[in-house]
């Protein structure tokens, strides 16, 4: 009986010093579409690499679009076929048709600006927006600004679009925007732009420099530089997957992604690098001077107010933010913070 007793004090002894077992690690699917060899990739690549290294996590990769459109993640993070996503400002438009408001046309006039009003009076309704929808977000992504190419001949200013038409993903920001500057468009798929612009079904079109850099460099002659559509994404998980994380997991997997101030430092010298890269190549660039840029403003005016009827009032209160954002940033500009 003593022996018994003794073994059975030794048992609860190991136990105690070897502390909790550990739990299993926290499975899931990475699902994006990252271009090789750029500023996102790296941080993918960064994002993976501290993920693997922790054995809490469990992961499946698939970087490179394996998983399917932007739209087929979007419904596998709802259903939580997928754990983890990343989509494109089109993605959250299609999501909540409400972004838009944020993504109109010259809404911002700087990414300071931009940046200002999304970390302070943005960031925390969007991600409840996400959040009612069962995707909880993890980052928010830079982009920057959005670029016109065109063919054949540079545009400077919206009456040079006259005869034009360009080619536009399905949009209605970008849709609201060609309408009121006087242009027409054509939606085509990505493998349907080479051969229209080369047939001549679409003269230019809108995206953004890194696209015009991987896609495009060799088909057009000239990229204008309007700084009136600021992009961005989103990192995002599915919400009943994160919630079932421990504490320490999801602090993990927030950590493992570069930061916002340093991820927007990177993507902007990136997009800086890559337009020198361009213009090495034979491909011209074209600043807007600001009597420029500002005509570009007022004749784009009636995208933002097509935006605002069709988002009804959750776009109007995302809008009257944004207002208060603007003009809290420009008191802060004005004191000289």
């Amino acid at each position: 009986m003593q022996k018994k007793v003794a073994r059975t004090l030794l048992a609860i002894g190991l136990i105690i010093l070897a502390g909790p077992a550990l739990a299993d690690p926290l499975k899931g699917k990475v699902g994006v579409y990252s271009f090789p060899d750029s500023v996102w990739w790296d941080q993918w690549m960064g994002f993976q690499s501290e993920v693997e290294a922790n054995p809490e996590f469990d992961f499946e990769w698939y970087l490179l679009g394996e998983l399917g459109s932007e739209q087929q993640l979007i419904t596998g993070a709802r259903r939580n076929r997928i754990q983890v996503i990343s989509i494109s400002s089109q993605g959250m438009t299609s999501l909540v048709p409400e972004m838009g408001v944020i993504l109109a046309p010259y809404i911002f006039d700087s990414l300071e600006e931009a940046d200002f009003v999304l970390d302070n009076y943005l960031a925390e309704p969007i991600t409840k927006m996400f959040g009612e929808l069962g995707l909880q977000v993890i980052q928010f992504t830079e982009v920057g600004w959005g670029v016109l190419y065109s063919v054949g001949r540079p545009v400077l200013d919206p009456a040079d679009l006259d005869g034009m038409t360009l080619r536009i993903a399905p949009s209605i920001i970008l849709q609201s925007f060609v309408e009121s500057v006087g242009a027409d468009y054509a939606i085509l798929e990505l493998g349907e732009l080479i051969p229209g612009l080369q047939t001549g079904l679409v003269q230019g079109g809108l995206t953004n420099v890194v696209m015009v850099h991987n896609a495009l460099n060799s088909q057009v002659c000239c990229v204008s530089r309007l700084k009136g559509m600021y992009e961005m994404g989103v990192n995002m998980a599915n919400g009943r997957w994160f919630e079932s994380a421990t504490d320490a997991q999801q602090a993990a997997l927030i950590d493992a992604y570069v930061d916002l101030k340093t991820m927007r430092k990177n993507v902007r010298a990136y997009v800086e690098e890559v337009v020198q890269e361009g213009e090495a190549a034979g491909l011209t660039y074209l600043d807007l001077t600001p009597a420029q840029r500002e005509r570009w403003k007022n004749a784009s005016a009636n995208g933002l107010q097509r935006i605002l009827d069709d988002t009804g009032s959750e776009g109007a209160r995302l809008y009257d933010l944004i207002l208060q954002g603007k003009a809290a940033f420009a008191r802060q500009q004005a004191a000289g913070q």
